[in-house]
């Protein structure tokens, strides 16, 4: 989900799909994140606090593909801690949750693919269980069919395929659309508004994730250079932080106009 959010496909295509709506995207996912665990730095705000000030009201959640290493024996206890989470997410129906399928783990072999085919198989159909059991919609990843070919480059480039597909297949069933005009043409049109997407998913990360943590709410907040240099009482990086929301409203008003342009016959 963290690549998805650089990537941008996934606001590309929804913007595609419905163009003349002022959607939002917050990532908060973070690398490394599983059903089982999300590390957070101290004092981090839990999840349920960043959803309620990000004003979240859909979640894309996709969890699987690094659980799925640990074997079908840990598969129940995969499928408790993920209904549970998503009982967090929804906050009672307060918003909605769409589960995306697992992709294979990009990492594996040739080979290891092959050997892990099962397990993997497994974890997707639990997760499409998951999902009708909490009437969810649920969305399957779209897996590259092209054999998986040497180079570090190409393997980038079937990832990034991939996320492109899926993201199409999302944008589909939270618009209840089917996209059409998907060719080259089309697509490279749709895809100039990538760039500034991608300089607003940067402005949201820093925003979100600042590099000092520690000086901002964790435990360096005592330190004299936390404070301000006159007053003490007061703590200048909070507030400086804050400069960072009229820069992304900004972005977002660009990506509006933008996708209302290309939205135009």
């Amino acid at each position: 989900m963290v690549a998805a959010s650089e990537a941008g496909f996934v606001e590309v295509e929804a913007l595609r799909a419905l163009p003349r709506h002022p959607l939002r995207f917050r990532c908060l996912a973070w690398e490394g994140d599983t059903v089982f665990e999300q590390r957070r730095d101290l004092n981090f705000p839990p999840l349920e606090a960043q959803l309620e000030q990000a004003g979240v009201t859909v979640v894309v959640a996709q969890f699987g593909e690094m659980e799925s290493l640990g074997g079908k024996a840990k598969l129940g206890e995969f499928v408790g801690v993920y209904e549970k989470l998503i009982e967090r997410l929804a906050a009672g129906g307060k918003r909605r949750v769409v589960l995306l399928g697992p992709f294979v783990p990009a990492a594996l072999s040739k080979a290891e693919r092959k050997q892990h085919e099962a397990v993997h198989r497994a974890y997707t159909l639990a997760i499409e269980d998951l999902a009708a059991r909490r009437g969810v919609p649920y969305v399957a990843a779209v897996e590259v069919v092209a054999a998986p070919r040497r180079l570090d480059e190409d393997r980038a480039e079937a990832g990034e395929d991939r996320l492109i597909r899926t993201a199409r297949a999302l944008a589909q069933r939270l618009s209840g659309s089917v996209l059409v005009g998907t060719n080259a043409e089309v697509d490279a049109r749709w895809q100039s508004l990538r760039p500034v997407i991608a300089a607003k998913n940067r402005l949201w990360f820093n925003y979100c994730r600042p590099q000092n943590w520690a000086f901002l709410n964790g435990d360096r907040t005592a330190q004299p250079s936390s404070r301000d240099h006159v007053d003490p009482s007061k703590r200048w990086f909070p507030t400086e932080m804050e400069q960072y929301l009229p820069l992304i409203a900004a972005r977002e008003r660009e990506i509006d106009a933008l996708a209302t342009q290309l939205a135009q016959p």
